[in-house]
């Protein structure tokens, strides 16, 4: 029996995999014995639990001058008032998740797993 992760793996490899290289979901689950029509209904059930989020500005470095019209473009949201969450998984069954993150933490964060690539 296949779990909610296990699919969310077998995504996770198909996008990261063989997507770029125009293979079908259909192809990658035979590849993979995975029965396509389990893998398409947890799909269905959960592909609406997933939003894309749209960013209004982002914290610009110390120093660094924003054009006039950028400025009054956008709302710009307080750094201080930011938290995010973090929420990866690999391939290889690694898993990080990391919450109420300011900007400066994320950074940190991400140099941090620079190491590891």
């Amino acid at each position: 029996m296949y779990s909610s992760e296990d699919f969310e793996r077998l995504f996770i490899r198909y996008k990261g995999e063989v997507y770029p290289l125009g293979e079908s979901i259909q192809t990658f689950c035979h590849r993979n014995n995975v029965p396509y029509n389990l893998f398409e209904k947890w799909y269905k059930d959960t592909r609406h639990r997933v939003v894309e989020v749209m960013v209004d500005g982002r914290p610009s470095a110390v120093g660094a001058e924003k054009p006039a019209e950028a400025v009054s473009a956008s709302k710009e949201v307080p750094v201080k008032d930011v938290c995010i969450l973090l929420d990866l998984r690999a391939s290889n069954g690694l898993h990080l998740r990391q919450g109420n993150l300011s900007y400066g933490d994320l950074k940190r964060l991400v140099e941090k797993l620079e190491v590891l690539c």
